[in-house]
């Protein structure tokens, strides 16, 4: 499991009660993350944020926020891989344009 260094002795403790491990592997990990902002698009069943990351000022990666295409997959009776589907095409359009 993945924690903050100041929870890991309360979920160690955790693990061992209430599963039947008998021993826990623990070490520090660094983690390196690319610059991130936020954009909202239209799609046709309502707005998604789209999380876009990028790195010396150029856009490597975006994904639509999975919560938002989840709730509005729920709502809306439609497939969750269409609404992702849908986000994604929609904020590649409006990026073509700038």
């Amino acid at each position: 499991m993945l924690c903050k260094p100041q929870d890991a002795a309360k979920l160690t403790q955790l693990i061992f009660t209430e599963t039947t491990t008998l021993g826990v592997r623990r070490r520090d990990e660094v983690r390196q993350t690319l610059a991130r902002r936020w954009e909202n698009v239209q799609t046709a069943w309502g707005e998604v944020r789209i999380k876009i990351a990028s790195m010396n000022g150029t856009v490597t990666n975006y994904a639509p926020e999975y919560e938002d295409c989840r709730r509005i997959a729920a709502e809306h009776h439609v497939p969750l891989k269409t609404v992702i589907q849908e986000a994604a095409r929609v904020y590649a359009g409006n990026s073509e344009k700038h």
